[in-house]
């Protein structure tokens, strides 16, 4: 029998929002000063910003032991060095960072880039650059599994569905990349979230064509 869920929703104009002439950053959970009630991690997802850079501007981050990044490009490509390792990394690809001082930059003239960036309280050994294949529609389609995270990426066409079944003890959190989906009865539009726990299965319809979204399952 399926449980009862419990739930919470970010909306997408009520996450912390920091901004200027190089930088626009935009925080799921609580994040540098940005601070505000039920914006806690959930599990062992800690931080997700929708960030975007200008032209040839560049950020540092810190990545702690025990920590992964995770960067996804959404809209142009982007160049990471960690430590003294550099990387490219373009939309439909993902990059899975190890603890160590990182730079994320943009390589364009005259072009913004949006990424997200992710990061995980479960360490990984080594670099992980990994492709998805989109051309495959309403379907889950699997890019990480961490210690503690599985991570999903999916396109979907309008009224199609997708489920989803837990492991005990887990949670799932969802992200929507573009368009509309109806995530165990609540709306969630372009760049909400919603974390669900104290459930074994959800199901999640999309209300709009080429509707994206991220999918993790994550012990809590």
């Amino acid at each position: 029998m399926k449980r009862q869920s419990t739930a919470i929703i970010y909306k997408a104009q009520q996450r912390g929002h920091f901004e200027n002439e190089q930088q626009r950053l935009l925080s799921t959970f609580n994040f540098g000063t940005y601070h505000a009630e039920n914006r806690e991690p959930f599990g062992s997802l800690s931080v997700l910003n929708d960030e975007v850079l200008a032209p040839g501007f560049s950020i540092t981050r810190s990545i702690q032991e025990g920590t992964s990044a995770l960067i996804i490009p959404l809209t142009g490509g982007i160049k990471v060095t960690h430590e003294t390792t550099e990387f490219e990394s373009f939309p439909d690809e993902a990059l899975i960072l190890p603890a160590g001082e990182i730079s994320i930059k943009n390589p364009y003239e005259a072009e913004l880039v949006n990424f997200l960036y992710i990061e995980l309280n479960t360490g990984t050994s080594g670099y992980q650059n990994i492709g998805f294949k989109l051309d495959t529609k309403n379907t889950l389609l699997p890019f990480i599994k961490l210690e503690a995270v599985k991570g999903y990426i999916g396109i979907f066409e309008g009224r199609q569905e997708a489920f989803y079944t837990l492991q005990p003890g887990h949670g799932l959190f969802v992200f929507i990349i573009n368009g509309a989906f109806e995530t165990e009865g609540r709306l969630l539009e372009e760049r909400d979230a919603l974390a669900l726990w104290n459930t074994n299965e959800a199901e999640i319809e999309a209300l709009s064509n080429n509707a994206a979204l991220l999918l993790f399952e994550v012990k809590i």
